[in-house]
């Protein structure tokens, strides 16, 4: 078996490994394998490909190397900017049913970091000319956005469409209400435009997408909506859920991503709720949709909190001590507009008042938020709640025991009753097992500086950061 039947081999074993949809994200498209003596050599086109692929796929590389050439070879990695360049050369010329036929316009050539040879199975980029021209419609970049972790992996997802290195299509972003999938999705076009001066990249809400369509109906302009869309090189549609229910959009929807991914263009899409969730838009386009990327996007931890903050400060003028920014960034754990309306309203307090904001003012500020924002949440349902999420008998979080399986949801539930209940500590204690208020004020300030170290409790046997535990209890706290 010759070099090149070993690499072809490789490739199909791997795939097979760890599934075409993941192999297609991170080898399919702009990687060079090559072996020499012991030694596999993988080039990528980044840094951050590298750091990934290194972190999440090394041991499927070394056994799939083992099986391949019957000995362990080491894996070596090589950032080759070159192989960023398309080698065909020639303009490409997509039709789809009776749609019209969209040429994209010819690459100029770069000068290469350095010359290699590119493997046959890379997928084609945009073919259009980078430009560093900034659009000027375009107000959120990448640079705005605070990256942690519960948003890095979309947030670097997102740069690589960006920058046409994202292979898989559609691309289908998820999260809870205000944790910025419509600034990635803007940052996307933004920066898609930056590189390609001369694509086309359509944003659009899922609203404005329904509206245009009934428009383009009653209008008989049904041609021109359609190469609006189809013609994209880049669509983008945000708030799909909107759509549940809509059967001729969907249906619209549908062919139009058909259209798009069979030309190879990039479909990106964003929701509220998972996959799983979104069965009232037809299982032809979840089907569709499962045959793409996912990637979730979470509320922010502390430390995104915390930052989000200081840039919301800074866009106000209206500076707060670390130490309030902290108090705010622990106690307000939703999205950033959550956080902007905490800041608006202590700002507000602050000017009616006409004094300095103080830790007391942020204190009251933000249990009255508390209290208006949520429904009446007693000590019972928070009992509930964490017996159904870390899986224990109510009597066991009551009891003397001091497991940790027991220790750490109980201290949790303390902290959620001082946060969600108006309960004093002596009642707290003594609903949690007729435990002394010091009990209570310990496992509170426990539970505090385990979040602002990122620490990490055990739910169902697994680790998990106390924030997505906290997390976790609350989602199960509004939908009892």
């Amino acid at each position: 078996m010759d070099d090149t039947q070993q690499i072809a081999g490789f490739r199909s074993l791997l795939a097979e490994r760890i599934g075409n949809q993941r192999y297609e994200l991170w080898f399919g498209g702009q990687t060079r394998l090559s072996c020499s003596g012991n030694v596999l050599t993988i080039g990528i086109t980044s840094a951050f490909i590298r750091d990934w692929i290194r972190q999440h796929f090394i041991q499927e590389l070394k056994s799939t190397c083992t099986a391949v050439y019957g000995r362990q070879l080491k894996v070596a990695f090589e950032v080759d900017g070159s192989l960023l360049l398309d080698t065909n050369g020639a303009p490409t010329s997509v039709t789809s049913g009776n749609e019209l036929a969209v040429e994209s316009p010819q690459p100029k050539q770069a000068t290469a970091i350095r010359k290699t040879t590119r493997d046959t199975s890379d997928h084609p980029q945009p073919h259009h000319a980078p430009s560093r021209e900034v659009p000027a419609n375009d107000q959120l970049s990448f640079d705005s956005i605070v990256v942690g972790n519960g948003n890095r992996f979309a947030v670097n997802s997102a740069q690589m469409i960006s920058q046409g290195l994202h292979q898989a299509s559609p691309v289908l972003f998820w999260g809870p209400t205000g944790v910025g999938k419509t600034h990635l999705l803007r940052a996307v076009r933004g920066s898609y435009r930056q590189t390609y001066a001369k694509a086309r990249a359509v944003y659009l809400t899922a609203e404005q997408f329904t509206s245009g369509f009934i428009e383009a109906l009653r209008a008989s302009g049904l041609a021109n909506f359609r190469q609006k869309c189809r013609g994209a090189d880049l669509f983008l549609l945000d708030d799909i859920h909107f759509m549940a229910g809509k059967r001729a959009t969907l249906e619209e929807l549908f062919h139009t991503i058909d259209s798009l991914t069979m030309a190879s263009r990039k479909v990106v899409l964003a929701s509220n709720r998972p996959l799983g969730e979104l069965q009232p838009l037809g299982m032809e386009l979840v089907s569709r949709l499962s045959a793409g990327a996912i990637c979730e996007i979470g509320p922010p931890d502390y430390a995104m909190r915390r930052q989000i903050l200081r840039q919301q400060c800074e866009a106000m003028s209206f500076p707060l001590e670390s130490g309030l920014l902290e108090a705010i960034a622990t106690q307000v754990t939703a999205g950033a507009r959550e956080l902007q309306g905490a800041l608006n309203r202590i700002q507000l307090t602050s000017q009616v008042h006409k004094q300095a904001a103080c830790r007391a003012m942020v204190d009251e500020v933000l249990n009255d938020l508390t209290q208006q924002n949520t429904r009446t949440v007693r000590l019972n349902d928070i009992q509930k709640a964490i017996c159904d999420v870390f899986g224990v008998e109510p009597a066991g979080l009551r009891s003397e025991v001091k497991a940790r399986a027991l220790t750490e949801p109980r201290m949790l539930a303390m902290w959620l009753a001082r946060k969600y209940t108006r309960a004093p500590w002596s009642e707290i204690g003594q609903f949690f097992g007729r435990r002394s208020h010091s009990t209570v004020i310990s496992a509170h300030r426990r539970v505090e500086r385990l979040m602002n170290q990122q620490g990490t409790v055990a739910v169902s046997d697994k680790t998990c950061r106390v924030e997505d535990a906290i997390r976790r209890v609350e989602v199960a706290l509004r939908t009892a």
